[in-house]
């Protein structure tokens, strides 16, 4: 494949740079030997922080990241630190990378990017300055538009109060913006209303992926159209939204997470499904009538569970026939028994990969019998992924069910860690010490009862 070429006005490159390539230096440097504009595009591939940092090599790279048509402003090492730090401190990280895009932002070169992602733990504060962000991504005409400002740590969830409020100076039709090149758009803690998507989905033709996380100040949402060029769509923790309803002719895959009411009309496309109720009190019964009618053509489907007492809906469950993956993200209280998720993986006929997820938020170890599982032959079932193994019962007997029912089964992973809320949740020394015995817990009571035509892994 041959990458498209990026043009670079001379005038600003060193003169030690040449678009027919760098000949000087050493023989073996085949990279120097490329021309300027295939360097840019491998520097294109790179972080902000990444790329700049070449131009410390020799005088010929100094200017050349300044053309990338991508600016991604990475800041998952800065959040790791803020994560750490006191809100006082914190105030001053986040003043520190607004500086560091603002300079990078100044000294770039490029009409046109293909890419901007702003990934910071960034408030209502910084409003101004995240507007300017906006303004200049919709000026450059940006394809793939990702402002992510999540918090460090799972301390700073559940305040939408402080998050950024997306300006409705936006969605006024006299806007001057043209976003028809808009083709993925990203939206994470940041106050989202419902005008607002409706003014994405109205003046973005070729708009394929739509992701909006953590906001509020939405009841009802309607995302239908047979124009919709939809195919990825992300609605996750939308608080106060009771009613979703989606119709859309090309949408793929589907993520929808809180909410009272889904409505699914022509989506036969739909592939992949991740759905869930993301309240404990929300009876996940009420999910299964809101896409049983597309079930059947499901490849992928993840569900987000918080409760299996009076779990005999899952039993009921439709057969799904051209499912190859399930994902369960369980939220488990004590010692409950895991077995009734079986019924959802019987109804998976040729599924070839489970995976099970396993909040840690509630658990406790007690000494019961393990229960029998019911036999049920998995043909097609290949990989089994346990994450959060706690060494419990009810994991043990979980666990046992594949051994005792898969006939293909290759590859058990086990990993006794507990599921972050957040990516840069701090390990607490309580935290570590459980997880050190969940760690002795899956090496006893596993090792000796894996046959050895199973390849057992168990993540240090």
């Amino acid at each position: 494949m041959v990458g498209k070429p990026v043009g670079i006005d001379c005038k600003i490159l060193p003169k030690e740079c040449s678009s027919k390539g760098y000949t000087g230096g050493d023989d073996d440097d085949r990279i120097s030997e490329l021309p300027d504009d295939v360097l840019v595009v491998i520097l294109s591939l790179l972080s902000v922080k990444e790329a700049a940092s070449t131009s410390i090599l020799c005088s010929r790279w100094i200017n050349l990241w300044k053309h990338t048509n991508s600016l991604d402003f990475d800041g998952d090492a800065a959040l790791y630190k803020t994560a750490r730090l006191k809100k006082e401190l914190q105030f001053y990280e986040r003043r520190k990378y607004v500086r560091w895009v603002n300079s990078i932002i100044q000294s770039h070169k490029s009409h046109t990017i293909q890419k901007l992602r702003i990934q910071f733990f960034l408030r209502k504060e910084e409003a101004d300055t995240l507007t300017k962000w906006f303004e200049y991504a919709f000026s450059r005409q940006v394809p793939s538009l990702e402002i992510d400002l999540s918090p460090p740590n799972f301390i700073c969830f559940g305040t939408p109060d402080v998050n950024y409020v997306f300006p409705q100076e936006f969605t006024n039709s006299a806007t001057c913006f043209d976003l028809k090149h808009l083709k993925a758009l990203s939206l994470k803690f940041i106050t989202v209303t419902r005008e607002a998507i409706e003014f994405f989905l109205n003046n973005c033709p070729f708009l394929e992926k739509f992701i909006v996380h953590h906001t509020e100040r939405m009841s009802k949402l309607e995302i239908c159209g047979s124009s919709l060029a939809l195919k990825h769509l992300e609605l996750c923790y939308c608080f106060g939204l009771d009613s979703v309803r989606i119709s859309a002719p090309n949408l793929t895959s589907l993520t929808v997470r809180v909410y009272s009411e889904l409505i699914l009309e022509n989506v036969p496309m739909l592939d992949e499904l991740r759905v869930g109720c993301g309240y404990a009190d929300f009876p996940a019964k009420k999910l299964l009538p809101a896409y049983s009618a597309y079930i059947s053509q499901l490849k992928s489907l993840t569900l987000f569970l918080n409760n299996l007492k009076g779990s005999t809906y899952l039993c009921k469950f439709p057969e799904m026939p051209k499912l190859k993956k399930l994902v369960i993200a369980y939220c488990s209280k004590g010692e409950d028994s895991l077995l009734p998720l079986t019924s959802l993986i019987r109804a998976s006929t040729r599924l070839q990969e489970f995976v099970l997820e396993l909040d840690w938020y509630e658990l406790s170890r007690s000494d019961r019998e393990i229960e029998t599982s019911v036999r049920f032959p998995h043909e097609y079932l290949k990989v089994v992924k346990f994450f959060g193994y706690y060494g419990r019962s009810s994991d043990y007997e979980f666990v046992r069910y594949f051994i005792d029912n898969c006939v293909v089964l290759e590859r058990l992973i086990i990993d006794p860690h507990c599921v972050p809320y957040a990516p840069h949740d701090p390990i607490t020394p309580t935290k570590l010490a459980k997880e050190i015995t969940a760690m002795d817990c899956a090496k006893r009571q596993l090792e000796s009862q894996v046959p050895a035509h199973i390849e057992l892994v168990i993540i240090p």
